[in-house]
Protein backbone atom coordinates (compact mmCIF):
# COMPACT_ATOMS: atom_id res chain seq x y z
CA UNK A 1 0.00 0.00 0.00
CA UNK A 2 1.11 3.57 -0.64
CA UNK A 3 2.16 5.70 2.31
CA UNK A 4 -0.81 8.04 1.82
CA UNK A 5 -3.24 5.11 1.82
CA UNK A 6 -1.75 3.67 5.02
CA UNK A 7 -1.90 7.05 6.76
CA UNK A 8 -5.54 7.47 5.74
CA UNK A 9 -6.39 4.01 7.09
CA UNK A 10 -4.62 4.68 10.40
CA UNK A 11 -6.33 8.06 10.83
CA UNK A 12 -9.70 6.35 10.31
CA UNK A 13 -8.99 3.35 12.54
CA UNK A 14 -7.62 5.31 15.50
CA UNK A 15 -9.54 8.58 15.20
CA UNK A 16 -9.94 10.22 18.61
CA UNK A 17 -7.41 7.94 20.32
CA UNK A 18 -4.39 9.40 22.19
CA UNK A 19 -1.95 7.93 19.67
CA UNK A 20 0.82 9.58 17.65
CA UNK A 21 1.64 8.46 14.10
CA UNK A 22 5.27 9.23 13.26
CA UNK A 23 8.43 7.74 11.81
CA UNK A 24 9.59 6.77 8.34
CA UNK A 25 6.05 6.46 6.95
CA UNK A 26 5.22 10.09 7.73
CA UNK A 27 8.68 11.26 6.61
CA UNK A 28 8.14 9.54 3.27
CA UNK A 29 5.12 11.74 2.59
CA UNK A 30 6.77 14.91 3.91
CA UNK A 31 9.80 14.50 1.64
CA UNK A 32 7.86 13.27 -1.39
CA UNK A 33 9.53 9.87 -1.51
CA UNK A 34 8.09 6.48 -2.42
CA UNK A 35 8.31 3.09 -0.73
CA UNK A 36 10.97 4.09 1.81
CA UNK A 37 9.20 2.84 4.93
CA UNK A 38 9.33 -0.67 6.31
CA UNK A 39 6.55 -0.41 8.89
CA UNK A 40 4.16 1.95 10.70
CA UNK A 41 5.13 3.51 14.04
CA UNK A 42 2.43 4.43 16.54
CA UNK A 43 3.46 5.97 19.87
CA UNK A 44 1.24 6.05 22.94
CA UNK A 45 1.52 8.13 26.15
CA UNK A 46 0.79 5.39 28.71
CA UNK A 47 0.99 1.64 29.11
CA UNK A 48 -2.81 1.61 29.42
CA UNK A 49 -3.18 3.16 25.97
CA UNK A 50 -0.76 0.58 24.57
CA UNK A 51 -3.10 -2.15 25.78
CA UNK A 52 -6.33 -0.50 24.63
CA UNK A 53 -4.85 0.38 21.24
CA UNK A 54 -3.52 -3.13 20.78
CA UNK A 55 -6.88 -4.64 21.64
CA UNK A 56 -8.69 -2.27 19.26
CA UNK A 57 -6.36 -3.34 16.44
CA UNK A 58 -6.76 -7.03 17.28
CA UNK A 59 -10.54 -6.58 17.23
CA UNK A 60 -10.11 -5.00 13.79
CA UNK A 61 -8.44 -8.07 12.33
CA UNK A 62 -4.77 -7.39 13.08
CA UNK A 63 -2.60 -10.38 14.00
CA UNK A 64 0.37 -10.77 16.34
CA UNK A 65 3.78 -10.74 14.70
CA UNK A 66 6.61 -13.09 15.70
CA UNK A 67 5.63 -14.47 19.11
CA UNK A 68 4.05 -11.19 20.20
CA UNK A 69 1.14 -13.23 21.55
CA UNK A 70 3.46 -14.37 24.37
CA UNK A 71 4.41 -10.77 25.16
CA UNK A 72 0.74 -9.74 25.12
CA UNK A 73 -0.15 -12.57 27.50
CA UNK A 74 2.63 -11.60 29.89
CA UNK A 75 1.63 -7.92 29.85
CA UNK A 76 -1.94 -8.88 30.77
CA UNK A 77 -0.81 -11.19 33.56
CA UNK A 78 2.25 -9.39 34.92
CA UNK A 79 2.08 -5.78 33.73
CA UNK A 80 4.98 -3.87 32.20
CA UNK A 81 8.63 -3.92 33.15
CA UNK A 82 10.81 -0.85 33.51
CA UNK A 83 12.41 -1.05 30.09
CA UNK A 84 13.09 2.12 28.12
CA UNK A 85 10.74 0.95 25.35
CA UNK A 86 7.85 -1.52 25.23
CA UNK A 87 6.69 -2.36 21.71
CA UNK A 88 3.84 -4.44 20.32
CA UNK A 89 4.26 -5.64 16.73
CA UNK A 90 1.11 -6.38 14.75
CA UNK A 91 0.30 -7.12 11.11
CA UNK A 92 -2.76 -5.58 9.46
CA UNK A 93 -5.24 -7.62 7.39
CA UNK A 94 -3.49 -6.12 4.34
CA UNK A 95 -0.08 -7.36 5.48
CA UNK A 96 1.31 -4.03 6.74
CA UNK A 97 3.57 -4.24 9.81
CA UNK A 98 2.75 -1.95 12.76
CA UNK A 99 4.69 -1.09 15.91
CA UNK A 100 2.71 0.26 18.86
CA UNK A 101 5.26 1.81 21.20
CA UNK A 102 5.22 3.02 24.80
CA UNK A 103 8.48 4.87 25.31
CA UNK A 104 10.33 6.54 28.15
CA UNK A 105 12.64 9.50 27.49
CA UNK A 106 14.89 10.82 30.28
CA UNK A 107 13.03 8.56 32.67
CA UNK A 108 9.50 9.79 31.93
CA UNK A 109 6.80 8.73 29.45
CA UNK A 110 6.52 10.68 26.20
CA UNK A 111 3.01 12.05 26.69
CA UNK A 112 2.69 14.34 23.67
CA UNK A 113 3.56 14.25 19.98
CA UNK A 114 6.19 16.94 20.57
CA UNK A 115 7.93 14.86 23.24
CA UNK A 116 7.90 11.81 20.99
CA UNK A 117 9.44 13.72 18.09
CA UNK A 118 12.11 15.37 20.24
CA UNK A 119 13.15 11.94 21.55
CA UNK A 120 14.04 10.70 18.04
CA UNK A 121 17.58 10.46 16.71
CA UNK A 122 17.40 12.18 13.31
CA UNK A 123 15.97 15.60 12.53
CA UNK A 124 14.34 14.39 9.31
CA UNK A 125 11.73 12.63 11.47
CA UNK A 126 10.42 15.84 13.03
CA UNK A 127 6.78 15.54 11.94
CA UNK A 128 3.74 13.44 12.75
CA UNK A 129 0.00 13.08 13.34
CA UNK A 130 -1.79 13.52 16.67
CA UNK A 131 -4.63 11.08 16.05
CA UNK A 132 -6.65 12.23 19.06
CA UNK A 133 -7.22 15.61 17.39
CA UNK A 134 -6.51 14.36 13.85
CA UNK A 135 -3.94 17.12 13.32
CA UNK A 136 -0.60 17.10 11.52
CA UNK A 137 2.36 18.88 13.11
CA UNK A 138 5.76 19.62 11.60
CA UNK A 139 8.33 20.62 14.24
CA UNK A 140 11.33 20.94 11.95
CA UNK A 141 11.13 24.73 11.79
CA UNK A 142 10.95 24.95 15.58
CA UNK A 143 13.68 22.40 16.22
CA UNK A 144 16.06 23.77 13.59
CA UNK A 145 15.48 27.54 13.28
CA UNK A 146 17.16 29.15 10.31
CA UNK A 147 17.57 25.85 8.47
CA UNK A 148 15.71 24.61 5.42
CA UNK A 149 13.32 21.99 6.84
CA UNK A 150 13.37 20.12 3.53
CA UNK A 151 17.16 20.19 3.31
CA UNK A 152 19.73 18.17 5.24
CA UNK A 153 19.15 18.20 9.00
CA UNK A 154 21.42 17.04 11.85
CA UNK A 155 20.45 14.85 14.77
CA UNK A 156 17.68 16.05 17.06
CA UNK A 157 18.95 18.89 19.30
CA UNK A 158 18.94 17.06 22.64
CA UNK A 159 20.40 13.91 21.16
CA UNK A 160 22.94 15.89 19.17
CA UNK A 161 24.34 17.72 22.17
CA UNK A 162 25.06 14.51 24.06
CA UNK A 163 26.23 12.55 21.05
CA UNK A 164 28.83 15.07 19.87
CA UNK A 165 30.39 14.96 23.33
CA UNK A 166 30.72 11.20 23.08
CA UNK A 167 27.99 10.43 25.59
CA UNK A 168 26.48 7.34 24.00
CA UNK A 169 25.30 4.14 25.60
CA UNK A 170 26.71 0.88 24.32
CA UNK A 171 23.25 -0.18 23.12
CA UNK A 172 22.69 3.01 21.14
CA UNK A 173 26.29 3.41 20.04
CA UNK A 174 26.46 0.00 18.40
CA UNK A 175 23.15 0.40 16.58
CA UNK A 176 23.07 4.05 15.51
CA UNK A 177 25.24 3.60 12.42
CA UNK A 178 22.87 0.87 11.23
CA UNK A 179 19.95 3.29 11.48
CA UNK A 180 22.00 5.85 9.58
CA UNK A 181 22.68 3.33 6.80
CA UNK A 182 18.97 2.52 6.55
CA UNK A 183 17.93 6.13 6.02
CA UNK A 184 20.88 6.72 3.70
CA UNK A 185 19.60 3.85 1.55
CA UNK A 186 16.16 5.47 1.62
CA UNK A 187 17.76 8.39 -0.24
CA UNK A 188 17.84 11.08 2.47
CA UNK A 189 20.63 13.66 2.64
CA UNK A 190 22.31 12.75 5.93
CA UNK A 191 25.45 14.82 5.53
CA UNK A 192 24.85 16.70 8.79
CA UNK A 193 23.96 13.53 10.66
CA UNK A 194 27.15 11.98 9.31
CA UNK A 195 29.21 14.76 10.87
CA UNK A 196 27.41 14.35 14.19
CA UNK A 197 27.96 10.59 14.20
CA UNK A 198 31.64 10.76 13.30
CA UNK A 199 32.31 13.41 15.95
CA UNK A 200 30.53 11.39 18.64
CA UNK A 201 32.14 8.09 17.73
CA UNK A 202 35.61 9.63 17.71
CA UNK A 203 35.02 11.37 21.05
CA UNK A 204 33.82 8.12 22.61
CA UNK A 205 36.75 6.23 21.09
CA UNK A 206 39.21 8.72 22.61
CA UNK A 207 37.63 8.49 26.03
CA UNK A 208 37.35 4.69 26.07
CA UNK A 209 40.91 4.17 24.80
CA UNK A 210 42.20 5.00 28.29
CA UNK A 211 39.55 3.09 30.21
CA UNK A 212 40.75 0.56 32.81
CA UNK A 213 38.22 -2.01 31.52
CA UNK A 214 39.54 -3.89 28.47
CA UNK A 215 36.01 -4.46 27.16
CA UNK A 216 35.47 -0.71 27.20
CA UNK A 217 38.73 -0.22 25.30
CA UNK A 218 37.50 -2.74 22.71
CA UNK A 219 34.18 -0.89 22.47
CA UNK A 220 36.16 2.27 21.74
CA UNK A 221 37.97 0.51 18.88
CA UNK A 222 34.61 -0.63 17.50
CA UNK A 223 33.40 2.98 17.52
CA UNK A 224 36.59 3.96 15.71
CA UNK A 225 35.97 1.30 13.04
CA UNK A 226 32.41 2.57 12.54
CA UNK A 227 33.68 6.17 12.28
CA UNK A 228 36.20 5.08 9.65
CA UNK A 229 33.41 3.75 7.41
CA UNK A 230 31.45 6.99 7.81
CA UNK A 231 34.45 9.27 7.20
CA UNK A 232 34.98 7.84 3.71
CA UNK A 233 31.24 7.51 2.94
CA UNK A 234 31.52 3.73 2.68
CA UNK A 235 27.89 3.21 3.60
CA UNK A 236 27.69 0.10 1.41
CA UNK A 237 30.53 -1.49 3.36
CA UNK A 238 28.96 -0.41 6.65
CA UNK A 239 25.59 -1.88 5.62
CA UNK A 240 27.21 -5.16 4.62
CA UNK A 241 29.00 -5.38 7.96
CA UNK A 242 25.83 -4.58 9.91
CA UNK A 243 23.89 -7.32 8.12
CA UNK A 244 26.40 -9.79 9.53
CA UNK A 245 26.29 -8.42 13.06
CA UNK A 246 24.57 -10.18 15.92
CA UNK A 247 24.48 -7.77 18.85
CA UNK A 248 24.30 -10.73 21.20
CA UNK A 249 27.83 -11.65 20.11
CA UNK A 250 30.86 -10.70 22.14
CA UNK A 251 32.57 -7.40 21.36
CA UNK A 252 35.47 -9.38 19.86
CA UNK A 253 33.17 -10.92 17.25
CA UNK A 254 31.59 -7.54 16.47
CA UNK A 255 35.05 -6.02 16.04
CA UNK A 256 36.10 -8.79 13.64
CA UNK A 257 32.95 -8.24 11.55
CA UNK A 258 33.67 -4.52 11.22
CA UNK A 259 37.34 -4.94 10.34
Amino acid sequence: MSASAVVADVRSLLAGEPVYLTGSLVAELAYGKSNVHSDVDLFVPTSNVLMTTGQKMLDGGFKFDDRMDRVWYRWKKMGFNKWHTNSLRLVSPGGVEFNVIYKLADGHPTTSLAQVLESFDFGLLGMGWDLETDTYHDLRGYLFPGMDPDGPLPMMPAKRGNWRQGFLSQYNGLREAGRYAKYYDYGYDLSLVQDDLVTGYRMAELYLSNHFDQDKQLLGRIYGAIAAYLEIDDVAGLSTAYKQLDFKDSLDVIMETLE
